[in-house]
């Protein structure tokens, strides 16, 4: 008897098979084909091709010679930017290059009248800017001034406060002194002293919370009973915002005929208005950033039935006599676009002691500020290619330290003089509308909560003096 194979049989598909699938598939498709033609899905469009220039036209050699002369223009133009391609790719690699050039050498192809050209788009930008302060103060009956707690005479615009004067007795202007938690308390009692004999002056600390909403707020009395001064420096809660509403309340009660108020508020870029508003809302409805010009335009905010808050973009068209050192150390202008860097940071070695930035930094020693600038630049690691230090972008992380706190620095008020006129019949009649004892009452808990100087060790700087506006800017944009 013969054995079965225990071997699988083969799967091999026949051909005969094979070849009558092959035939059901071309029939298939033809089939598909013959449909799609009589519903004319699949008509080819004839490219019309270039019938050239006619034998008998009376011009054809002339034609022919300028055609010929436009071929050779393109390529020896495309032989030389292959050239200064590769020239500035080697100039690159030896470091001898640097981004402004870059950056130059890539504008100069679009033609002479393109720096022209910026600078018209740049003074677009600025009258746009004074165009929305303008409506801002227009359409507000209380201006809050935000100022930065740090340095509150380089962040105020004696300008602005002219333009807020002359819009109409209506108009009531209210200084905010932000950023509180950055100073100390030395420092935040005199400054508030110091700018409450010319106008109505709140403290204020922006809420740092990155939720969408349901932003703390922490009242005065909490923060009084903190166990710790650093309680206050440390808590991500909004600071003031009872005594601010307070305020405006205040002012909406004494209008028997007008109950509703709406809140305009200015001030230079990057002072933290944004974030009051959100802070004062209590959720995220704005855009905020430390990026100088975030704001591009007015923006609504219904606070509550009675109080509407209208954000305006930071304007800074300063006189022709204010350096970039000390519009970068106020943060008035983005860091990236500085065409120098050095400069600022110069200033701020100035300013603070080397034993503070060593241990910062957490560098052994340095000498000047070209060695301060090549050890930060080693110890985070900026590099460019072929292993050359990045001084610029070094200066750039010390500059945004700088702005964000993390060198931590504050100011004293200068002395009045003894014959300077201080605008106490103003500040006393404001004082009725707003009932500033109350408020000024409520918000001396959590200012006596604040470090001292002895706890914070912070860095006195001089003040700076108040900004201006460009004169010729502003009798341009009157005009609008």
């Amino acid at each position: 008897m013969v054995k079965k194979s225990k071997k699988s049989k083969s799967k091999r598909v026949p051909l005969r098979k094979k070849y009558k699938i092959q035939r059901k598939v071309k029939e298939h498709h033809k089939k598909k084909a013959k449909e799609a033609k009589k519903l004319g899905l699949k008509q080819k469009h004839k490219v019309e091709k270039d019938p050239g220039i006619p034998n008998d036209w009376p011009f054809k050699e002339q034609e022919l010679k300028a055609l010929e002369a436009r071929r050779a223009r393109a390529v020896e133009e495309l032989v030389q930017k292959k050239a200064a391609r590769k020239e500035r790719a080697q100039k690159r690699k030896l470091g001898l290059l640097e981004d402004d050039d870059i950056s130059r050498l890539a504008d100069g192809a679009k033609g002479s009248d393109n720096s022209v050209g910026v600078g018209k788009n740049r003074d677009n930008s600025d009258r746009a800017f004074y165009k929305e302060l303008v409506k801002v103060i227009e359409a507000s009956d209380v201006i809050l001034e935000v100022l930065d707690a740090r340095d509150p005479l380089g962040t105020r615009c004696v300008d602005m406060e002219k333009m807020v004067m002359k819009s109409g007795p209506d108009k009531h202007l209210v200084l905010l002194l932000n950023k509180i938690d950055l100073v100390p308390r030395e420092s935040a009692e005199k400054w508030l002293k110091y700018l409450r004999e010319e106008l109505p002056t709140v403290a204020f600390k922006c809420s740092t919370q990155e939720q969408r909403s349901n932003l703390g707020w922490k009242s005065s009395s909490k923060a009084a009973k903190a166990a710790k001064p650093s309680n206050i420096l440390q808590t991500s809660d909004c600071l003031g915002a009872e005594t601010l509403i307070k305020l405006l309340k205040n002012y909406s009660r004494s209008h028997e005929i007008k109950k509703s108020i709406t809140v305009g508020i200015i001030g230079l870029p990057n002072v933290g208005k944004s974030s009051l508003i959100n802070s004062l809302k209590r959720c995220h409805v704005v855009n905020v950033g430390a990026t100088p010009g975030l704001t591009r335009s007015m923006q609504e905010v219904q606070l509550d039935k009675n109080v509407k808050l209208l954000d305006c973009p930071g304007v800074v068209m300063l006189r022709s006599g204010e350096s970039d050192a000390s519009i970068a150390l106020r943060n008035c202008k983005r860091i990236e676009k500085l065409d120098d860097p050095i400069g600022p940071v110069k200033e701020i070695l100035k300013l603070c002691p080397a034993k503070l930035l060593v241990t910062l930094y957490k560098l052994p020693t340095f000498d000047s500020v070209d060695d301060f600038l090549q050890k930060v630049a080693t110890v985070r690691g900026k590099l460019k290619k072929g292993g050359i230090v990045d001084v610029e972008a070094a200066a750039r992380i010390v500059l945004h330290d700088w702005n964000e706190g993390k060198i931590p620095y504050y100011t004293m008020p200068p002395t009045r003089n003894q014959g300077e006129p201080l605008e106490a019949a103003i500040v006393s009649e404001l004082g009725k509308e707003f009932n500033i004892d109350e408020v000024y009452n409520s918000e001396t808990t959590f200012i006596g909560s604040l470090k001292s100087v002895d706890d914070f060790n912070p860095v006195e700087v001089p003040s700076s003096h108040p900004l201006n506006f460009d004169e010729k800017m502003l009798e341009v944009c009157v005009l609008f």
